[in-house]
């Protein structure tokens, strides 16, 4: 059995959310979603709601706190081995089960 060695300060781990959506996400740019900045604006509502607005469409949401905390993990690879650091921390997901609107 291998130990990996996980290295992270508490003071500096960011907090990241997963997206969850129904389908798929498609671009007509040629790099995809990677060579974008920005690919939808996110609105929190005080009633617990999400909105996301893509382009010409809305979906309408909701935060879903997840049962256990998932770690996002880097790699660093030396000589001597290979560690890990806890680069951020999700506690949370954007859950979009409903098909989207178009917005006009």
């Amino acid at each position: 059995m291998s130990q990996i060695e996980i290295r992270y300060e508490k003071a500096r781990l960011k907090e990241f959310c997963l997206l969850e959506a129904q389908g798929s996400l498609e671009t007509d740019s040629p790099g995809g979603l990677r060579g974008q900045p920005q690919f939808a604006e996110i609105e929190r509502q005080a009633n617990g709601q999400v909105m996301m607005k893509i382009g010409v469409h809305r979906v309408q949401g909701t935060l879903v706190k997840l049962k256990k905390p998932l770690a996002v993990l880097k790699k660093h690879s030396t000589e001597d081995g290979t560690s890990y650091s806890i680069d951020a921390i999700v506690k949370e997901k954007f859950l979009f089960k409903l098909r989207p609107d178009v917005v006009l």
